[in-house]
């Protein structure tokens, strides 16, 4: 199949790529928000209570208000469709509470990695990832006592490399 790619698809597949990026970073702060209001993963796996909680009072609104009033009403008063609509709802909101569960565990994890591991993670290209390192070695360099090579050599060698680096 020969790759002609049509200004919709280019267009469509960009905005959604670009869009995805923002929904990461607003998972983060979610992430944040919950864990600073002292919900840990495992208090949302394990605790029934704040698991029915967070469903009723903070998934729920997530749903249209036609969703939010069939989930209000006792089985016996819904129609066929209702309680079909019900239970996907029931379905939805255990999955949302999950995805939600899966952001807190991240972001837990990531606060227990090292500086260098989350600083590895988080710089996305070689170059960034030289300068840094470059940075790093010429401090250390800077600081070092009792070397046996010229210090002061090394030191304009790396920060050369360091200049050659946009």
């Amino acid at each position: 199949m020969q790759a002609n790619f049509s200004v919709t698809l280019i267009d469509t597949t960009v905005d959604t790529l670009k869009s995805q990026a923002g929904v990461d970073k607003k998972w983060v702060k979610t992430a944040d928000v919950w864990r600073g209001e002292g919900f840990t993963s495992v208090i949302l796996i394990n605790d029934k209570e704040v698991r029915d909680g967070a469903k009723s009072k903070v998934i729920l609104l997530s749903f249209t208000k036609t969703e939010q009033a069939i989930m209000a009403k006792p089985q016996t008063a819904l129609t066929d469709e209702e309680k079909v609509t019900k239970r996907w709802v029931q379905q939805q909101m255990g999955s949302r509470l999950n995805r939600i569960i899966q952001h807190v565990k991240k972001a837990e994890q990531d606060e227990m990695m090292t500086d260098d591991e989350r600083g590895a993670k988080k710089v996305a290209d070689l170059a960034t990832r030289l300068k840094k390192d470059l940075s790093y070695w010429i401090e250390k360099v800077e600081k070092a006592e009792a070397v046996t090579f010229s210090a002061i050599q090394m030191i304009k060698h790396l920060k050369d490399a360091s200049a050659l680096i946009k």
